[in-house]
C-alpha cells in the first residue's frame, strides 16, 4: 500500500476498503470490530472493560 493511500485514508479523502481494514487491524494485533467500533479508554481492559 503507498504511502499516498494511506494517508488519503487517514485524513478521510478515502474510504478503503475491507481488505485494507483487514490488513490495518492485522498489522495492529486487533480484530476488524475493534478497529471500525470506536475509541475505548486507555485505563480500561479492551477485552473485558475493567479498569485498574
Amino acid at each position: 500500500m503507498s504511502k499516498s493511500s494511506l494517508c488519503r485514508i487517514a485524513n478521510g479523502f478515502d474510504n478503503g476498503s475491507p481488505a485494507t481494514a483487514q490488513r490495518a487491524a492485522k498489522a495492529a494485533g486487533i480484530t476488524v470490530e475493534q478497529l471500525l467500533g470506536g475509541l475505548a479508554a486507555a485505563d480500561r481492559c479492551p477485552t473485558c472493560g475493567r479498569s485498574g
